[in-house]
């Protein structure tokens, strides 16, 4: 039986980087299938792919309602011009590979595309992706923040979870740095397929275990680490059940916002009972860190 594959709308838009999370936001909420930023010296153009559907005027139409909203609330909106253009099913295929090349993360961490062959230097941990229209490649900052953390904090042996997995970038990550077992869960199946496809090609089934769900994975035993790339807004919906979901000592890992919500973020993880850990960040985009205190303190 043949199938027709699925045309998407590349839609453009140019905005000044203090709207950058909130048009991302927008985008995703329509049904964005992906979304690349490129910096720009005075802007950020934010381009999104949306199937191609009857609808398409509608989403322009509440693109456009939340770029007045964010100019409301006090945020530059910068020139806020919108483009589009039809993308055929092949020429999708091809998007991703010109945005994703060779990323050398960390010491000794690699993400590769699949297409490159690329070969490992000796002591070089390697991560081979196909993200498809899933988010995650490295090549964004708030992927490369948490990539640098995962680093830091995952030891050999640690249970942890990747919160909203989309190409599974991270959960890999986590697995290849000695986690025993780790919990990939995201609500979209499109991300899931993508998660497993990569999980098979890194050679990482026993470790990673892919799980429909929305947000935390129900699980009877705390994480060593949890790490979610994902909106501020979500983090915030999640902090209160975060401290009986992780080890005394365990660690909360977060990005997917910009540095003006590092405030509102620390706020709900500390009144959840986590201690906080200095932010970092990278192009106006932050990354947090919580632990929740050792038993006894």
């Amino acid at each position: 039986m043949e199938t027709t594959e699925p045309h998407y709308t590349e839609v453009t838009i140019l905005v000044h980087p203090e709207a950058v999370e909130g048009v991302s936001d927008a985008l995703f909420s329509i049904g964005a299938t992906g979304i690349v930023e490129e910096r720009l010296p005075l802007h950020v153009r934010v381009t999104a792919y949306l199937p191609a559907d009857a609808n398409l005027e509608q989403h322009i139409k509440t693109i456009r309602q939340r770029l007045g909203a964010l100019e409301r609330q006090g945020l530059r909106l910068g020139p806020g011009t919108i483009t589009q253009r039809a993308v055929a099913p092949q020429a999708w295929s091809e998007v991703w590979k010109e945005q994703f090349q060779v990323q050398r993360i960390a010491p000794g961490l690699v993400i590769a595309p699949s297409w490159e062959g690329y070969q490992p230097e000796a002591g070089e941990c390697v991560v081979v992706l196909d993200p498809g229209a899933a988010f995650g490649t490295g090549g964004h900052a708030t992927t490369r923040l948490c990539l640098r953390l995962l680093v830091a904090y995952v030891k050999p042996g640690d249970l942890v979870a990747d919160v909203g997995c989309g190409s599974g970038i991270l959960a890999i990550t986590a697995a290849m740095l000695g986690a025993r077992e780790v919990i990939a869960t995201d609500n979209d199946p499109g991300a899931l397929m993508v998660t497993r496809q990569n999980v098979r090609r890194n050679r990482v089934e026993e470790e990673v275990k892919v799980v429909e769900a929305d947000l935390l994975p129900e699980l009877h035993r705390p994480f060593d680490v949890i790490v979610c790339n994902i909106l501020a807004e979500e983090v915030i919906r999640m902090a209160a059940s975060l401290r009986q979901r992780l080890t005394p000592g365990g660690r909360f890992i977060c990005s997917g916002f910009q540095a003006a919500s590092v405030a509102t973020v620390e706020d709900a993880l500390v009144k959840a009972g986590l201690r906080m850990v200095s932010p970092t960040g990278e192009e106006g985009w932050a990354a947090c860190v919580a632990m929740r205190p050792a038993v006894g303190r």
